[in-house]
């Protein structure tokens, strides 16, 4: 291989040029259908302040009915006295308690029980194993700028390289640079931005 006075970073350029116009192709590519969530889960707070979902990251009821006889049903899990919900701890208002467990990490050392709120969650989304990418135009316009600038700029440093690595002389470095330039200036005239090639 030729050149390396600049240790062929001049590649480096390339490639995140390159990511740069998958980037552009994906957020111009169709979009799937939005997937409607309309469902219900159960939040746990058994460390004062920080809750996670229960009883498990993937557990989604139908109705707030369905959920909360899932809580019941365990035993030790009761309605919420009042003083647990004036504390508002969690988004919505606490709903539960735990009759046998407790907090962790409570200041002064207070015993407040484990908590529990129902969340109702509707959002429309995006398919998760779908590779979505939503830009505005003007970023769109803006990316496809750096991608020129960085394809003129890894031009530039490939005939320089050549040149000071004693490849190129200068007379030949100057009638190159101008042909890849042109060239170049021709592809991105005419460049299909739409077309989205898959990661290798």
């Amino acid at each position: 291989m030729s050149g390396g006075h600049f240790d062929y970073k001049q590649y480096a350029v390339r490639e995140i040029a390159d990511r740069i116009e998958h980037d552009i192709a994906l957020a111009l590519a169709p979009k799937p259908a939005l997937v409607h969530d309309d469902y219900w889960i159960i939040f746990e707070m058994d460390a004062y302040r920080g809750y996670h979902m229960y009883p498990s990251y993937s557990r989604h009821f139908d109705t707030y009915e369905e959920a909360e006889k899932y809580l019941l049903s365990t035993g030790n899990i009761v309605k919420a006295e009042q003083r647990y919900v004036d504390l508002k701890l969690f988004s919505d208002p606490t709903q539960f308690q735990s009759t046998n467990q407790y907090m962790e990490r409570v200041p002064n050392d207070e015993q407040i029980p484990v908590l529990y709120e129902i969340h109702h969650v509707v959002s429309d989304h995006y398919p998760y194993d779908e590779d979505v990418l939503e830009l505005e135009d003007s970023t769109i316009e803006a990316m496809k700028e750096a991608y020129r600038i960085l394809r003129l700029a890894e031009i530039y440093a490939k005939r320089i390289d050549w040149m000071m690595s004693g490849d190129d002389s200068e007379e030949s470095m100057h009638k190159r640079l101008k042909e890849e330039l042109e060239e170049f200036e021709k592809e991105y005239a005419s460049k299909d931005w739409t077309i989205l090639e898959e990661d290798e």
